[in-house]
């Protein structure tokens, strides 16, 4: 017969080994824990890191970009080096199109065109039009297809449209119908402007907006904007071919009807953009200027994404 004492003994002798195993396995998961917080941890100093070195070198390709001495092509406005890149690009806004100006001028029609060349379906882009011409003008009467207050209320959204010019990029993501045009071109700021008095400069436009504001056909755009590159085959830099007047460009596209009020070629608002990049990681830019005063700042910071 075991006697007692020693079956007390052995059972707390059992129960002193689970504990210490448990409290092993405890301290394993605590270490583990530390471990994989340290890792997340480092992460995020490197990230900030690299993403604070990248927006110093954008800074300082925007400064030289914006300098008004400094013009396409000049060696300055790039720099590679081991401890990261810059990159300044200039270009003038008066190639982007301005809503405010094309539908207090008269000119939605090329608001609707580019966004059927950008492939919207003809009611989608008609509305659309509609939509914008609302929310500029000062009165409450429904455009074509457009959108009042009525419209809105059915979204959910009161207080809309605003009934006068847009103000900034996020105010035109607010109008009704925007949301399918994000999807179908989700760069759509790269086109729009806010900055400019309005007319397009045909030098500077893409094949997109310059076929939407002449109307002319999309290949034979994209053919004159191929041919305005210089010898060394790139748009806008300092070789450039630019047209001397808006009937030689509209001629070059093959219209010779007399030019339209919203065409020219002698845009004077310098955009900069300006992109600093270090490793994986980037930082992005804009200014833009009007008579070598800045009037407009944005920025866009892409972090890496990170692998397991």
């Amino acid at each position: 017969m075991i006697p007692a004492s020693f079956q007390r003994g052995s059972d707390e002798r059992g129960s002193a080994l689970v504990v210490t195993f448990w409290l092993l396995a405890i301290m394993g998961m605590v270490v583990i824990g530390a471990l994989q917080f340290a890792v997340i941890d480092t992460r995020t100093v490197t990230a900030q890191r690299g993403l604070m070195e990248a927006r110093r070198l954008a800074e300082q390709a925007l400064a030289i970009g914006s300098h008004p001495e400094i013009q396409r092509g000049d060696s300055l406005l790039r720099r590679d080096g081991e401890s990261g890149d810059y990159e300044a690009r200039i270009t003038l806004d008066e190639g982007r199109v301005n809503p405010n100006a094309l539908v207090l001028g008269k000119q939605s029609q090329v608001l609707n065109r580019l966004f059927l060349l950008w492939g919207m379906e003809s009611g989608q882009a008609v509305s659309l039009t509609g939509a914008m011409m609302d929310w500029i003008d000062p009165d409450d009467l429904v455009s074509l297809n457009g959108a009042e207050a009525k419209a809105y209320a059915g979204l959910g959204r009161s207080g809309l449209p605003l009934n006068r010019p847009f103000q900034s990029y996020d105010e035109i993501r607010m109008v009704a119908g925007m949301d399918a045009l994000e999807l179908l071109r989700p760069d759509w700021r790269d086109f729009f402007t806010l900055w400019t008095a309005g007319k397009i400069d045909l030098n500077e436009a893409s094949p997109e907006v310059m076929a939407a504001a002449t109307g002319a056909r999309l290949p034979g755009a994209l053919r004159v904007w191929q041919n305005l590159a210089g010898r060394d085959g790139k748009r806008f830099t300092d070789d450039d071919v630019r047209f001397g007047s808006v009937p030689e460009a509209l001629q070059r596209l093959g219209i010779y009807t007399p030019p339209p009020p919203h065409l020219a070629i002698d845009g004077n608002t310098r955009r900069v953009e300006a992109v600093g990049s270090v490793g994986k990681f980037q930082s992005k830019l804009v200014l833009v200027l009007k008579e070598k005063e800045a009037i407009w700042r944005g920025e866009s910071v892409a972090p890496p994404e990170t692998s397991e």
